[in-house]
């Protein structure tokens, strides 16, 4: 008996001491904010810089109205992340729900430097100009680069590859992906491009932290990412992806979604734009998908399609404004935490076990 319970003593430390060096690891830190079905990605880098402080990137930065909402929610992720200046800003295209809160931000951070895709395309139908309008001033005066696709962002620790922008995309593998056929395309179809060009200008990125890749295509056309999938998968597999379009049947084509095989999946929608009852199927089916983290309930589909509660970091918009935490390691693994009920998940490195705590 005593034999037995040494034994079981010595496995518990075993277990706890390895818990205990993965939360030592450095982490690179991102934060999906609640910009009720707009974007603002923040991230932090697992390492100090030229500046001896971690290093922000901020994928867009909300909607422009209600005035400074968004900003405020991506000032108060900045507080929780001990961090007090904007490196990069990605604006990843001009549309109000991305390039919005831009101004108000620079009114409350300082931002170093600023990538977007330049000339502004014209919209097919009004009322859809007055986000990058509200940019112009603040971009006259920014330091502004206009990236290519293949071109790496400087984050310090991070390799971010630039996958898209103004309307170009990569056209070989990313360094360590192998080329190789991707037979989900035999039955891939196109789609009718909607009457909203701007989105098809959008900067999407892949981070990289050691095993762990994260990608966010931002806007991105259905059409545009079977271009990154079709013939071949040019961008590999990753541990984390943000559903494209907020979860619209515009964009996460099942050829693109199913070959990056994603262990967790992040959808920025709010209550009633996005998570409809395609991307539900298409995220849900994927190969390896372990959870399917949303920054809304949605009511564009029943309750059983929504993820269940824990998962889900709002649900109506009067209770809005709360983030999903993602801290990665260099071994692949990283954690999950909704900020509205503290639920955290641990998702070990691959082929590892998953455990959950409340």
């Amino acid at each position: 008996m005593r034999k037995i319970f040494a034994t079981g003593v010595a496995v518990a430390l075993l277990a706890a001491m390895a818990a205990a060096q993965t939360n030592s690891q450095a982490t690179t830190d991102i934060y999906f904010i609640d910009t009720e079905g707009g974007m603002s990605t923040l991230i932090v880098s697992p390492t100090d810089g030229i500046l001896g402080t971690k290093e922000v990137l901020l994928l867009d930065a909300g909607n422009l109205n209600p005035p400074g909402r968004d900003a405020d929610r991506i000032v108060a992720a900045m507080k929780d992340a001990g961090v007090e200046r904007v490196d990069t800003l990605v604006v990843s295209h001009y549309h109000g729900d991305h390039v919005g809160g831009v101004a108000a931000l620079f009114d409350k951070v300082p931002v170093r430097r600023v990538l977007d895709p330049g000339a502004f395309v014209p919209e097919q139908h009004g009322n859809r100009e007055a986000g990058y309008l509200s940019y112009v001033p603040v971009r006259q005066h920014a330091h502004v680069t206009i990236p290519k696709p293949a071109m790496k962002i400087p984050v310090a620790g991070l390799e971010v590859h630039v996958i898209s922008s103004a309307g170009d995309l990569i056209t070989a593998p990313l360094a360590g992906v192998r080329r190789a056929p991707n037979p989900l395309c035999a039955t891939a179809q196109r789609r009718a491009q909607d009457n909203t060009p701007n989105n098809y200008e959008s900067i999407g990125v892949l981070v990289e932290y050691g095993r762990f890749r994260f990608l966010d295509l931002a806007d991105l056309t259905w059409n545009q990412e079977l271009e990154l999938a079709c013939p071949s998968n040019l961008l590999g597999t990753v541990a984390v992806y943000r559903t494209s379009r907020h979860g619209t049947d515009w964009a996460g084509a099942q050829p693109l979604v199913h070959a990056v095989r994603p262990r967790v999946a992040v959808m920025n929608n709010n209550p009633t734009k996005g998570g409809t009852p395609g991307t539900f199927q298409i995220v849900k089916s994927s190969p390896g998908l372990e959870d399917f983290w949303q920054l809304h309930y949605s009511d564009n589909v029943a309750r059983e399609v929504n993820s269940a509660e824990q998962f889900i970091a709002n649900f109506t918009d009067r209770d809005g404004g709360h983030h999903i935490k993602l801290s990665a390691r260099s071994d692949g693994s990283f954690t999950m935490t909704n900020g509205r009920n503290g639920f955290t998940k641990q998702y070990r490195p691959q082929n590892g076990a998953v455990t959950s705590s409340r």
